[in-house]
């Protein structure tokens, strides 16, 4: 064969075969494509393969809705999302479309249909525990078409868990079960933790069958602990934190320190790594809103960051406090010492330090006065006396034995769970109520900056949208994420990304192995076309393996099957 008769293009590829194949095993676009309002007679492309094509732009290279149509200018998009799609078909006007056909469609229960229906979602396969928890995503713009009542999305100010209190929001809720969000809602700015348990609650009810619901234990925050959900959980299983304002928190705290001997010393939990915490405990069983509950007294040897901070910045404004009292009290000047030794008792009555221990003594001092009246032309030194006066010195210095008592009682905590103890063990209640990193790790992938950036919509119904395609993206991820470090555990080899052993690597880590494939394509005068992905890595083949995509023509471009005739 003539050389010259050969057609051959570069292509880019990265990681986005991988994710589209990943969409099409999930049936997202077919999923969606059931749901939506479309008529395929009229469409080229389907509502729901324009989603895909969102979700593979927003786990390889992130683009504002108006620059992915540029994003796939240089691939294959053919092979990427079937015969006949082209790059075209992705300008932003149609991206819109596909948006608010999404909106107007039940998003919730379509993030369902698709979660529910992945391998992952079997629930045997699990520890069955379903990790609840809520966060807020900030947002630039007024917004103010959110506001109005029948806005489908109010995009508004609320408690910004960012710290981002100046800027508007809306909220994200995810419930995951093995590291995989099974369950997420998209939520007004200013909803409020306590009912959307009880509220999401209800409406997984209607996903799940009675059996399922049996087999689940869910772990949530403090948030989850109210009157209301404590009830709709009469009948299901829950782990949870007493919040600290609740009194039985602090009695059952000071019973547990008062009766030290009783303390179980877990040691540390998981695998140990370098200043790893150790966890000692005790349980109670109390009731709250007249039902009883287990309870366990749980203190680690590391406080909580935030609290720390907290704990430290106390301390220091409870000393810069003491010092300016300290200069002004000490500035003052007594003519006796009995009134100089009450002001000192007075000082140190009045001012009861926390953290820092004072004390003081009364000295005398001589100082040079001059006398009163005018003094004469010619004697001047005459003028002046010495005279005693008195001041009170006063020092404090950092009670070290309160801080440690302290730091004790805040790296405290106590758990309230319904779970009968031969179900689970009390050390087993504190590791399941310490997986809840799981849901927390989630937040962590959907708000990393390859993600979500920024929100370039000001229509509220196209932000809701756009959020659940944010989630569908999230449940990809996840579920990339969970198949290789399962793998990567069935194998003695650690898997090597960018010439590092990893040993639990993340999404991202694994999307970037891709990033610099290229997809090479051949066209023969017969017609035949053939593929080939350029660049990939032994550790990039080990990811392929393990993610046993269905695809064969992506599997025969990463050499991974031979061609068939």
């Amino acid at each position: 064969m003539n050389l010259s008769d050969l057609h051959i293009e570069v292509r880019m590829a990265k990681s986005a075969p991988i994710v589209a194949g990943l969409c099409a095993d999930l049936q997202i676009a077919s999923i969606i494509d059931r749901f939506v309002e479309w008529d395929p007679h009229r469409t080229k492309v389907s509502p729901g393969i324009r989603i895909v094509a969102l979700i593979v732009n927003f786990l390889v290279q992130r683009k504002p809705l108006y620059k992915i149509e540029r994003f796939y200018a240089n691939m294959d998009c053919e092979w990427l999302f079937g015969q006949g799609f082209l790059a075209d078909e992705l300008n932003d006007d149609r991206l819109a479309a596909a948006l608010d056909k999404l909106a107007d469609a039940d998003p919730w229960r379509i993030y369902h249909e698709i979660a529910l229906g992945t391998p992952e979602a079997q629930f045997d396969t699990f520890d069955r525990l379903l990790h609840f928890d809520t966060t807020s995503i900030s947002v630039q713009g007024s917004y103010e078409d959110s506001e109005l009542e029948d806005s489908p999305l109010k995009i508004v100010r609320g408690y910004s868990k960012d710290l981002r209190a100046d800027l508007k929001q809306f909220m994200y809720g995810l419930g995951s079960i093995g590291g995989i969000p099974l369950f997420a809602d998209v939520m007004n700015g200013n909803t409020s933790d306590k009912p959307w348990y009880s509220d999401l609650t209800g409406r997984i009810d209607r996903l799940l069958s009675p059996e399922a619901w049996n087999s689940i234990v869910v772990v949530a925050d403090s948030a989850f602990v109210t009157e209301e959900n404590l009830q709709t959980y009469e009948k299901r299983s829950f782990i949870s934190r007493l919040p600290d304002t609740y009194n039985l928190c602090k009695q059952l705290k000071d019973r547990a320190f008062q009766q030290e001997e009783q303390f179980v010393d877990l040691g540390v939990l998981g695998s140990a790594r370098k200043n790893s915490a150790t966890y000692r405990i005790q349980s109670f069983k109390e009731e709250l809103y007249e039902r009883a509950y287990r309870f366990v007294v749980v203190q680690t040897s590391h406080l909580d960051e935030r609290k720390a901070k907290r704990l430290m910045k106390q301390i220091a404004d409870e000393a810069e406090q003491l010092t300016k009292e300290i200069e002004k009290q000490q500035a003052i000047e007594f003519h006796c010492e009995p009134d100089a030794t009450v002001a000192l008792t007075q000082f140190l009555h009045d001012h009861k330090a926390k953290f820092h221990q004072i004390n003081g003594h009364v000295q005398s001092e001589k100082v040079v006065k001059r006398r009163r009246g005018r003094p004469s032309k010619n004697n001047t030194y005459g003028q002046l006396v010495e005279k005693d006066i008195w001041r009170i010195c006063i020092q404090f210095n950092q009670d070290d034995e309160t801080i440690a008592r302290t730091k004790q009682r805040e790296g405290t905590f106590v758990l309230i769970s319904n779970v009968d103890k031969s179900n689970k063990s009390d050390e087993k209640l504190v590791t399941d109520y310490k997986s809840q990193i799981q849901v927390e790790n989630l937040f962590r992938a959907v708000k990393h900056p390859f993600l979500m950036y920024g929100i370039f919509l000001k229509n509220p119904k196209r932000v809701q949208a756009m959020a659940y395609v944010f989630l569908f993206a999230l449940l990809v991820y996840a579920i990339l994420q969970q198949r290789i470090r399962r793998g990567l555990d069935t194998e003695s080899q650690p898997l090597i990304l960018n010439g590092v052993k990893i040993l639990s690597p993340t999404g991202w880590t694994i999307l970037e192995e891709f990033e610099n494939v290229t997809h090479i394509i051949v066209r023969l005068p017969d017609g035949q076309t053939h593929h080939r992905l350029d660049g990939i890595t032994e550790g990039a083949i080990r990811i392929l393996r393990w993610l046993q995509l269905q695809r064969k023509s992506l599997l025969t471009a990463a050499g991974l099957q031979e061609p068939t005739g």
